[in-house]
């Protein structure tokens, strides 16, 4: 079995522009997916369950190179997009595959791992289970326009009328902010099916939504200079996971947390059983949703030697000042994290209480017309 270990290879070099169709027969049905063929000598094959173009490709089109660049016998990842499924139909050919000696690697993001924590029935694989390589977490803020009349996150709590927000999808990202908003007792009412974050941006500063919510890179560089002259109010942020515990987002160290907030409401009145189910729902989907948001990812049964090696060349580029300055937007100014180091706190948040599942089931169904296998 051949591993790949540390040599200098060209970053521009390594720079994979796009997929060969070497996992396409494997989208289809599950006997196609052990006919995986390797690319060739010298290609670590990487499946990205996502449309080219989006966030996730642009993290794993990014990343990739960098890895290339520091293990010998390696002259690129080859990027093979198999998008469908909200991500399931390639996730479940690269599991399918079973490649467990480094030669193809799987980039997945929050949506894929909402999949199987929601037990979707068309799920075959385990996050549980499989091995993460080097991990990638992010932060969100959620605003408002000065126009909407919210003035403050108390102005949710007294609210007679519901608030719209605006988002993608309930059971994707969409998730963590609704579960926040639920956990406060505001009233709301979701209006999904948007393309994207442009699209939910500018319904809030066109006044068709009210509440937005944005990663904290995309909030620094959209809605900040909103906030700068007046036009936008943060609410609150996702956060930073330190040490375990939950702390303010160094990026945007004076927007609160929906941590800070929830805690400082419990004190002046006793959450309610909703209220209280809400939150504990959100702790466990935070954690992969955007503290370890996206990742690359190895098979169950990965040789030891492959992961120890992404370890160190994890540490190597944490330690690279030209790789920071490089990664700061794509990576959304926070660092990586060896999948070593993170998988036993990744592994505990991926399994959901039969409360927290029933509770987050029942509230997308039967409040935001979810459907469940």
């Amino acid at each position: 079995m051949q591993h790949f270990f540390e040599s200098n290879v060209s970053r521009r070099k390594a720079f994979s522009i796009g997929g060969f169709g070497v996992l396409a027969a494997l989208a289809g049905c599950a006997p196609a997916q052990t006919a995986y063929q390797p690319s060739g000598k010298g290609i670590v094959d990487v499946v990205i369950p996502y449309s080219a173009g989006g966030g996730t490709d642009t993290w794993g089109r990014f990343i990739t190179p960098y890895f290339a660049e520091q293990q010998k016998g390696v002259d690129r990842y080859q990027i093979e997009n198999i998008p469908g499924g909200e991500s399931i139909t390639g996730t479940n050919a690269f599991v399918g595959a079973d490649v467990t000696d480094g030669r193809q690697t799987l980039v997945a993001s929050a949506t894929t791992y909402f999949q199987s924590m929601l037990g979707q029935s068309t799920v075959e694989f385990d996050f549980t289970e499989m091995e993460p390589l080097a991990l990638n977490g992010t932060g969100a803020v959620l605003w408002t326009s000065s126009d909407s009349g919210i003035t403050s996150i108390e102005d949710l709590f007294s609210n007679s009328e519901a608030y719209r927000y605006g988002g993608m999808s309930a059971s994707g990202l969409d998730l963590i902010p609704l579960l926040a908003l639920e956990s406060l007792g505001a009233k709301l009412r979701g209006v999904f099916g948007m393309e994207g974050r442009g699209p939910t941006r500018l319904a809030v500063q066109r006044g068709e939504a009210d509440l937005d919510f944005q990663t904290t890179s995309a909030y620094l560089k959209q809605v900040q200079p909103l906030v700068d002259v007046g036009k936008a109010v943060p609410l609150f942020s996702i956060g930073s996971l330190v040490d375990g515990k939950v702390e303010r987002d160094p990026n945007v160290p004076d927007i609160p947390t929906i941590t800070e907030i929830f805690a400082e409401k419990s004190e002046s009145k006793k959450p309610t059983i909703h209220e209280a189910a809400a939150f504990r729902a959100l702790q466990a989907f935070v954690v992969p949703g955007f503290f370890y948001q996206k990742g690359l990812w190895a098979n169950a049964g990965t040789d030891p030697a492959v992961i120890d090696q992404y370890t160190r060349m994890v540490e190597a580029l944490n330690a690279d000042d030209e790789f920071a300055e490089e990664a700061g937007e794509v990576l959304g100014g926070y660092g990586l994290v060896a999948g070593s180091e993170a998988r036993d706190e990744f592994r505990a948040a991926m399994k959901l209480d039969d409360d927290v599942l029933s509770f987050t089931k029942t509230l997308l169904s039967d409040k935001y017309g979810a459907v469940f296998d």
